[in-house]
């Protein structure tokens, strides 16, 4: 029953709805905004937060003091919380990279910050727990991605020219030749106006380039490839490629399986559909279909079993329903199951595989029409003792 009564309230308050991936968002945006804050006092000594951040910029900023690798961290952070907002799995990505870093430079004991240490360790603690909450592949969100690996990229080479700026010939001293350097040497086009002729400022070069090339690489292939990926995946489909992720999964072909299908839709929840053939019916067109045997791992896996909010087991066949639960007990245990009794003499059999809930529509509706007809009230009790929630029988 406590089971129940948790996955109840989830509902109440639509708990997959903001968390974690917004409460995540949430404590890693501030951290950036910080972090970003920090480097601009450091290079220029004043600021609007000039008496907060003199107070924190020894926790905060990378050991060594270096401003502009704090401020490419910074936007990255930033970048990364709106990724985190929309259940990218490549800003979990970056933002689990980018906090372990930080925690490794704060390490030393010369320099270990422990309040700073903590909540980098708590965020990349929640971001490890929640791995399976960030699956989002969408090309928008590799974009989102690949701009805000770019963006910091160019903050830091930009700074860094500006920074070095006495080691070129003629000098760099202002933002706007500092961007002229940078995109030409990014490019690879080599004027010959500016040239670097300390030691320092051509092994800055040397990094600025091979980083670059590094960075436009990855960001094209981050966004162009999954767009060319998909659109060839569509057209060897005949279909929409859809991602899978915190959705339901209803397997079988039954008026019940459609209409649990029809009811999710109406409230705004995405459905895939597993069936064991194909069908020409309307009902199937513009949906998520997922064609094969639903008892086979390798079919749970492509309709996102393992990513799903519950896998409703609703065939005919109380054996398919049955080695359902058991398909998707083995892919992730946490998922919730839900498997439908057509024949009561199954019963038994049906609540080994242990399904999370167990649905006889024969027990439901026989119940259902005696309180109708005696003018009985139906509780949420009647309807957990009916349903037959695996939390009770334990």
């Amino acid at each position: 029953m406590l089971r129940w009564w948790r996955r109840a309230l989830e509902r109440r308050v639509a708990l997959d709805r903001w968390y974690p991936h917004l409460v995540l968002a949430g404590l890693t945006a501030p951290l950036g905004v910080l972090v970003l804050a920090a480097s601009i006092e450091s290079m220029t000594g004043s600021g609007l937060f000039a008496a907060e951040i003199a107070d924190l910029e020894h926790r905060v900023v990378l050991v060594g003091h270096r401003p502009l690798v704090e401020a490419a961290l910074g936007v990255s952070l930033i970048v990364m919380s709106l990724g985190l907002a929309l259940r990218s799995s490549l800003a979990w990505l970056g933002s689990v990279s980018i906090m372990a870093t930080a925690i490794a430079l704060r390490m030393p004991p010369e320099t270990t910050d422990l309040p700073t240490v903590l909540y980098f360790g708590a965020v990349l603690l929640l971001l490890l727990v929640h791995r399976r909450s960030f699956v989002s592949h969408s090309v928008f969100s590799a974009a989102l991605f690949s701009v805000g690996v770019t963006v910091s990229f160019f903050i830091w080479a930009v700074l860094g020219t500006l920074r070095l700026g006495e080691q070129f010939e003629p000098p760099v001293r202002d933002l706007a030749t500092s961007i002229y350097v940078t995109v030409v040497t990014v490019s690879s086009v080599g004027f010959g106006d500016i040239v670097a002729r300390q030691p320092e400022a051509r092994f800055f070069v040397a990094a600025e380039i091979l980083v670059g090339l590094l960075v436009v690489a990855t960001a094209f292939s981050a966004v162009l490839l999954p767009l060319i990926g998909g659109r060839v995946s569509e057209i060897m489909r005949g279909g929409r490629r859809l991602e899978r992720y915190s959705h339901y999964v209803v397997v079988g072909h039954s008026p019940l399986a459609r209409n649990v299908t029809t009811e999710l839709e109406r409230r705004r929840e995405k459905v895939t559909l597993i069936v064991s053939t194909g069908s020409e019916d309307s009902f199937y067109k513009d949906r998520d279909l997922v064609v094969g045997d639903p008892t086979d791992l390798s079919v749970l896996r492509a309709a996102g079993a393992e990513q799903a909010k519950a896998v409703l087991a609703l065939a005919t066949d109380d054996a398919t329903n049955g080695f359902v639960v058991l398909g998707v007990n083995e892919l992730d245990a946490t998922v919730q199951t839900v498997a439908a009794l057509n024949d009561p003499a199954n019963q038994f059999r049906l609540k080994r595989t242990q399904p999370s809930m167990l649905l006889s529509l024969q027990a439901l509706g026989g119940q259902l029409l005696a309180m109708a007809l005696t003018g009985e009230r139906v509780d949420v009790d009647m309807l957990a003792r009916v349903l037959q929630v695996h939390g009770d029988q334990d």
